[in-house]
């Protein structure tokens, strides 16, 4: 009987996500808020990729299909304001690819779902095999740009999320950026390096509230309606990360928000 209750709640609080979180159809203004901002994104990441043997492996937008994340969805992220690319060094490119193929021929579709993750170094951690875990890692950059965000967290324990050390870095253009090294969790995903660079009216104002969450607020000046911030997440090793946010023009990317 509990067993049933159980289940019986979760697909009751799934059915309450799903309703909450909606998908608004985007205005024009904000449709060309959003296609301004992404643009400037390709600009600068794609054509500036970390030096050596590396090419872009995957690309997510909504250019032309922008649907909104309400305040619910955005936990989520089932909507598309975000943009997300990804870089592997040309031999983990192959791999993947032939991996990606293989999976279709035998009609794998784990494999081939994690292809479109979007989160996808999160499954990069989690390889059974801890020499993979470690070449993947090496060979892997993803970057996650959250749009709009409320708050940014360091760490947030519902999500199982805890940093083992995080520190303010200086980014010449941004008013907050941040080192973070993630402790392992019990999801089976190994400790991880993150490079957070926050672009908007951010604040150095790390805050803690009762359910243990420690977070940066964000305070909207036009409400939030166009796009006013940026959460850019680098996933990648530190000094590969160092090297993409030196070749960044971070204020030409700020100047696409809406001031």
């Amino acid at each position: 009987m509990k067993k049933l209750f159980s289940i019986l709640l979760v697909i009751q609080v799934i059915s309450i996500h799903q309703t909450r979180a909606q998908c608004d159809p985007a205005t024009p203004q904000q449709n060309a808020a959003y296609e301004k901002v992404v643009k400037e994104l390709q600009n600068q990441f794609r054509k500036n990729p970390p030096a050596g043997n590396w090419q872009v492996f995957d690309e997510r937008h909504s250019l032309g299909k922008l649907e909104l994340s309400d305040e619910y969805g955005k936990i989520f992220r089932i909507c598309g304001d975000r943009y997300d690319l990804s870089f592997l060094q040309a031999s983990a490119a192959s791999q993947q690819k032939a991996r990606a193929d293989s999976a279709k021929a035998i009609g794998d579709t784990i494999t081939q779902q994690q292809r479109s993750f979007v989160m996808s170094t999160d499954s990069i951690y989690k390889e059974s095999d801890p020499n993979r875990t470690t070449d993947l890692a090496q060979s892997t950059v993803d970057i996650n740009v959250e749009m709009n965000a409320g708050n940014y967290r360091v760490e947030e324990p519902i999500s199982n999320r805890f940093a083992a050390s995080y520190k303010t870095i200086p980014v010449d253009g941004a008013p907050l950026a941040l080192q973070i090294i993630l402790k392992p969790n019990d999801a089976g995903i190994a400790a991880r390096p993150e490079t957070v660079v926050l672009l908007g009216n951010w604040k150095n104002n790390l805050q803690k509230n009762p359910r243990g969450d420690k977070l940066y607020h964000y305070s909207y000046k036009k409400g939030g309606t166009l796009i006013e911030n940026m959460i850019v997440t680098i996933k990648a090793p530190l000094d590969v990360a160092s090297e993409i946010v030196k070749k960044i023009d971070w204020r030409a990317l700020s100047n696409t928000l809406t001031k």
